[in-house]
């Protein structure tokens, strides 16, 4: 039987708490409750707090990417998970920024995450190209640009569906009421709010053919994830889903012990923050040097992040 990862109510509750006392507040920017990077973050909050001394972490949702950029370029986060072309744009103020959200350091390399279209299985719905003339939920613009990116390989265009912004929780409703008819949903490594929608009412949960998995795995910012079989109730095959590799991102000005202090605590205690939530088995070393070798960081390191990486022969 598969493990599911399903974080308690009382450490959800412990990692959203105010601190009173703690002589140090860390911030996590993560994304909007429903998904993969809040319920990560959420994880890493319960990580950074048992084993900081004098440290109490708090995650705090997000709409996006963009918006978690923000609030660590602001400074109302220390830190903030970040997907990786959000990142690289940002700091550049290209693409969907006005301007550019370069006040962050760069920390290490995060999970992978997959997001797909889910879709009642009586819908019809059965590949992506199905989706045509139909209407489609997604959670934010870098959700959209990814979607379109995906649809763009099955010959669709934003022209050819109907997409409405929206966050998971929406996402979920409207389905379960019928006024979409798919929703672009994180679900990988784990969401349990998916998994509880799942085993309320039959889903689908669509994949990439090989060929055009290849094809997505081209660009820097995105990647094919393996979605395990039993992921979810119902899935009885392994699925190539959408997804793109995530940054963990500080703000410039956060001190650069207590960031020494995050990368040390989560590249060590990995195994317990996989036992929280599988994505913290990708905060790893390996990780991080690949992401250093293939010129994929966005934006220099933090200085208290650089000292780590120097230490472990990451950084010469």
């Amino acid at each position: 039987m598969r493990r599911r990862f399903v974080l308690p109510l009382a450490l959800l509750l412990l990692a959203l708490a105010v601190p009173g006392t703690a002589a140090t507040r860390i911030t996590i920017a993560t994304g909007p409750w429903g998904g993969v990077f809040f319920l990560v973050g959420t994880a890493m909050a319960h990580l950074l707090s048992k084993h900081i001394p004098g440290a109490t972490a708090v995650a705090e949702p997000a709409t996006g990417s963009a918006h978690s950029l923000e609030i660590i370029h602001r400074g109302e986060a220390t830190i903030g998970l970040v997907g990786l072309a959000s990142a690289y744009f940002g700091v550049r103020g290209q693409r969907e920024f006005d301007k550019k959200y370069d006040n962050v350091g760069f920390v290490m390399a995060a999970m992978d995450s997959g997001q797909s279209i889910v879709t009642l299985a009586d819908s019809g719905i059965k590949t992506f190209a199905d989706v045509k003339g139909l209407h489609v939920g997604v959670n934010a613009p870098a959700s959209k640009t990814q979607l379109l990116a995906v649809l763009k390989l099955y010959g669709l265009n934003e022209g050819d569906l109907r997409i409405s912004v929206m966050s998971y929780t929406e996402q979920l409703a409207a389905l379960r009421e019928g006024t979409i008819d798919a929703g672009f949903i994180a679900l990988s490594p784990y969401n349990p709010d998916l998994a509880g929608f799942a085993s309320a009412q039959p889903i689908r949960i669509l994949g990439f053919d090989a060929a055009r998995a290849k094809v997505f795995d081209e660009s820097p910012f995105w990647t094919p994830v393996t979605l395990p079989v039993r992921t979810y109730h119902g899935q009885d095959r392994d699925l190539l889903v959408p997804g793109a590799p995530a940054t963990l991102l500080a703000n410039k000005q956060a001190d650069p012990e207590l960031i020494y202090q995050i990368v040390k605590t989560i590249v060590e205690r990995n195994r317990e923050f996989a036992d929280l939530h599988p994505g913290g088995r990708d905060f790893t070393i390996a990780k991080t040097r690949a992401f250093v070798e293939q010129n994929l960081v966005p934006v220099a390191f933090h200085p208290g992040a650089e000292r780590y990486w120097r230490e472990k022969g990451v950084l010469k």
